[in-house]
């Protein structure tokens, strides 16, 4: 009686796990065809607006302007803390901000960048500090989403780890493309749209505006990435071959995030010392009152960065002699 039980037990048990494995594969199946869709999906109307997209004009810029071209590569320290109209009236080369946003990371800055160089541009590289620890100098979300929907053709042109860094975020790009919000009542952010930069790749919407209240950066995650200073390196023995200047600065930074990181941006400028790169100014230098911060400790109000950019014609004045 209880082997015949036994085996009634057994063989209801398989059923059952038998329905649930086949329902499982039909959801998985249903899940990867989701995502399959969302990806190959055109890019929204809503993120059509962002400021990702200006990323199109940036490259025009980079393709027709001519030489004498100052070209600064980094994230929003540039994009919100540069005044390059200073530039160009003060040395006389056409400034060309490339930056967007330093969750792109610097590697993807850095290799993305060289198919526009020329002979005898000047580069300028000023990445966020968080590039330099961990893994935020590979990519986060909206380095997929620049990848995939502005040059969906050229996305196998990311490194290995890029891809290991912001393949986890696929889901969620791939089910973003199926949000109604995404397609109904779109507006245009006044701060962070595609036309907040002027004619040179400066945000210039925030120049008139109040500053904002936000939190301070506490520090920076992960270990110091050694081989982030070894691209920039690589990447500064390739733009010699090529008879290009190659500068590294430092970011602007609100002074109480810096007073919290300082002993992890001594760590930088101690390693960027130690290269054969040419350095602009030092962190300190760099480093800006609250009052002159916006609403990011990396973005300046147009007080502050116009200081900035002073200070980094000053310093390019020395350098370039």
């Amino acid at each position: 009686m209880s082997e015949l039980i036994n085996n009634l037990f057994i063989s209801n048990f398989e059923q059952i796990m038998k329905r649930f494995l086949n329902r499982l594969v039909c959801f998985v199946c249903i899940l990867l065809f989701v995502i399959t869709v969302g990806i190959f999906l055109p890019a929204t109307p809503r993120e059509k607006k962002s400021l990702l997209f200006s990323k199109i004009a940036k490259d025009s810029l980079l393709k027709v302007t001519k030489s004498p071209r100052i070209i600064f590569i980094g994230g929003s320290n540039l994009s919100f803390g540069l005044n390059s109209q200073m530039i160009k009236d003060s040395l006389h080369y056409f400034p060309i901000n490339t930056s967007i946003q330093a969750s792109l990371g610097i590697i993807y800055m850095m290799d993305d960048v060289w198919q526009y160089l020329k002979k005898n541009d000047v580069v300028i590289l000023v990445p966020e500090y968080a590039n330099f620890y961990g893994n935020f100098a590979y990519g986060s979300e909206e380095l997929l989403r620049i990848e995939l929907d502005i040059y969906p053709i050229k996305n196998i042109s990311l490194r290995k780890k890029q891809w290991l860094n912001i393949a986890k975020f696929i889901p969620k790009y791939a089910f973003s493309k199926f949000r109604p919000s995404e397609y109904i009542n779109i507006k245009e952010n006044d701060i962070y749209g595609i036309h907040s930069y002027n004619q040179y790749g400066d945000v210039d919407a925030h120049w008139y505006k109040k500053s904002v209240k936000y939190e301070p950066i506490t520090k920076f995650h992960g270990a110091l990435n050694d081989a982030v200073f070894n691209s920039i390196e690589t990447f500064n023995n390739k733009l010699k071959s090529r008879g290009i200047l190659f500068y590294v600065s430092y970011p602007c930074f609100q002074k109480t995030s810096y007073n919290h990181c300082a002993k992890q941006i001594n760590e930088i400028e101690k390693k960027l010392k130690q290269s054969q790169i040419n350095i602009l100014g030092s962190p300190d230098k760099y480093c800006f009152d609250d009052s002159l911060t916006f609403n990011k400790p990396y973005h300046l109000t147009k007080s502050g960065l116009d200081r900035r950019t002073q200070f980094l014609i000053e310093d390019l004045k020395v350098a370039m002699k």
